[in-house]
């Protein structure tokens, strides 16, 4: 068996360079692209104390020296996770065996001395769900090895790149366990049946270029999935269940009528054949996966979800999670920046176009629901509203535009979540803009059809010149709307938009408590300074506003009294002692100064938004509205 692999990769190897250099056609470019096939190994069968053996061949480096590199960040994650920390033994050899000098440098790149000579590099990978309490990879970006049960392969853990050989194609041949079978949207390459009686097989896949491998993330286990149709997508369902509480066949129909839904919303935009939803469903032990959620690929998801969770919240969070993930066929899929299509794994640069990346595929998260009648308009109002109070909670100083481009920094990276509220409420208000100019005619599904048209998986777009196309292809209030509300940082007044369409938002006050509202604490403890630190909530509190605290001070003490980590339950007994008129002093830190905050005590109360349909709207209101909600 070993024998007929190495020959079938010595005949890919060959045709594959064969191609490169009879079946491309000749560029007015002076540059020439290496296009010499990588091939990279796994072996998912021979385990080496809970690590994956991983092998990669090239050949024809000209350099004296070369760099191979895993991913510090991959695209939609938005957090360095440093991928080669979880890369061990690794080794080079030229075509005699003989081992080459290599140097780390980093995290996440290995320096190869005598390259010239380089035939193949060796290394072992450790994953990263048995040791989540030592690191902040959340679990669906992360990988797991669990010998003859479990492999997730976020293939970008496992594969890195060498210098300038990104764009390189790569042959990827997997090893595994004969009752174990690959899920993913993957085709693979010259499959064939097992030999009878063999304890494994290899599976192989062709990537074009290194960016495509690390998009297609592969899920092995002992089968437990359904493929389905609808309308020209084939859509897979795998799940991994270790105590199997849980089976694909319980959880299809849901699935199913959820995504017929979205296609139906989405009409005729097709970015892909293939859709497979990846569901590990995780023990909670000690040594399993802990972070819950998805990360999006173009053609799949890989979701991590406990097994414990009943079947009924298990349906209603793959809806809730599975249906943004799949929204991003749109975006990014077919439609990106420059900064996406050529991302750098360890130098990235990143869009301002958040809010079309996230926030759009959000928004059409929800907007679906109520356009094919899976939610009331009641539950779709509440919803929208439960967006406006999140994003209050962020920091609103600097642009939308100016977070997007600096988001792996502080202080953005702790607003990254306001892309899902805020982001989607700049959406919505695109969504109303667009039918108001058409009397109900277009909206934002609309626009993105004219941008996917513009544009495509192939034909990324310039940064600055995004608002500009949208301009042509939508209306000039919408593209006005995005410089004001964007790329600068004025602030969206959401009652605004949303009377265009008939409905009332109004504020109300309703009664709270001094420090926190029903499950909302207006304080935090901080674990690093011991400190209590107010947050965003705070400032929606009538009294604690009259105070005149903001968001991020600390609080030193109330009177005579002093307030750290350790004794921050005390604010809630001692402020149910205050009476209404008593004067109290707030010792706080605001930028390094020490402020005295004097008031009268009043009684608590919070802001709440109210919005409802206006019994008065005028017919043009009413058609808006109609066309928004399919009403």
């Amino acid at each position: 068996m070993l024998k007929k692999i190495t020959l079938i990769r010595i005949l890919i190897f060959y045709i594959f360079t064969i191609y490169s250099f009879t079946g491309c056609k000749p560029t007015k470019s002076a540059i020439k692209v290496d296009t010499t096939p990588i091939i990279a190994s796994l072996d998912l069968v021979n385990i080496i104390d809970d690590k994956v053996k991983v092998e990669l061949k090239i050949n024809s480096i000209n350099s004296d020296t070369i760099s191979y590199y895993l991913p510090k960040i991959v695209p939609g994650t938005y957090q360095n996770n440093n991928y080669g920390k979880y890369i061990e033994d690794f080794k080079a050899f030229d075509n005699e065996g003989n081992e080459l000098y290599v140097k780390k440098q980093g995290d996440n790149r290995w320096k190869i001395n005598s390259a010239k000579q380089l035939s193949s590099i060796t290394y072992l990978v450790n994953d990263t769900f048995d040791t989540e309490n030592n690191h902040q990879i959340f679990s669906p970006t992360g990988t797991n090895i669990l010998q003859s049960k479990n492999f997730v392969l976020n293939l970008y853990a496992f594969v890195g790149y060498f210098d300038n050989k990104k764009e390189n194609k790569y042959n990827l041949f997997i090893k595994h366990p004969i009752d174990m079978e690959a899920s993913t949207s993957l085709s693979e390459y010259l499959p064939k049946e097992p030999q009878e009686g063999a304890l494994y097989d290899t599976d192989v896949f062709i990537f074009k270029r290194y960016a495509d491998l690390a998009d297609s993330p592969i899920m092995y286990s002992i089968p437990d999935k359904i493929t389905f149709n609808i309308n020209e997508i084939e859509v897979l369902l795998s799940v991994y269940s270790p105590t199997k509480l849980h089976r694909a066949a319980q959880l299809i129909p849901q699935i199913e009528r959820m995504i017929r839904a979205q296609k139906n919303f989405l009409g005729y935009i097709n970015t892909t054949k293939k859709y497979s939803i990846l569901l590990y469903l995780s023990s909670s032990k000690s040594d399993d996966a802990k972070g819950f959620g998805a990360l999006e690929h173009n053609t799949s998801t890989v979701v991590v979800l406990p097994e414990s969770i009943p079947l009924k919240k298990l349906n209603e969070s793959l809806i809730d999670v599975v249906s943004h993930e799949f929204f991003h066929i749109v975006t990014p899929l077919s439609i990106h920046s420059e900064e996406i299509h050529d991302f750098d794994y360890n130098n990235p640069k990143m869009s301002k176009h958040l809010w079309l990346y996230e926030g759009t595929t959000e928004y059409f998260s929800l907007l679906f629901q109520i356009n094919q009648a899976l939610i009331e308009k009641e539950d779709f109002f509440e919803r929208i509203l439960e967006k406006i109070n999140n994003s209050k909670n962020f920091d609103q100083s600097f642009s939308f535009a100016e977070m997007s481009k600096n988001i792996l920094q502080d202080p953005y990276l702790e607003n990254y979540r306001n892309v899902y509220e805020k982001g989607a409420l700049i959406s919505m208000c695109i969504d109303i803009i667009m039918r108001e100019k058409s009397s109900g005619v277009y909206g934002i599904v609309d626009l993105i059809k004219g941008l996917s048209g513009r544009f495509g998986s192939e034909t990324p777009f310039k940064d600055e010149e995004l608002i500009d196309v949208i301009k042509e292809v939508s209306y000039p209030e919408v593209a006005d709307f995005l410089k004001s509300h964007v790329m600068n940082s004025t602030p969206i007044d959401y009652g605004y938009y949303l009377e265009k369409a008939g409905l009332i938002y109004n504020t109300i006050e309703i009664p709270s408590e001094y420090f926190i509202h029903e499950q909302e604490p207006f304080i935090k403890g901080s674990e690093t300074t011991k400190k209590v630190v107010f947050t965003a909530g705070a400032e929606r509190n009538n009294f604690l506003k009259k105070v005149g605290i903001k968001r991020g001070d600390i609080l030193l003490g109330i009177d005579n009294k002093t307030y750290t980590i350790k004794n921050i339950y005390d604010l809630f007994s001692d402020s149910n002692k205050w009476n209404i008129g008593d004067d109290v002093v707030f010792t706080i830190e605001r930028n390094q100064n020490i402020l005295k905050l004097t008031s009268k005590v009043i009684t608590p109360a919070v802001e709440k938004i109210i919005l409802k349909q206006n019994p008065d709207a005028t017919e043009a209101q009413i058609a808006i509205l109609k066309s928004w909600i399919n009403d």
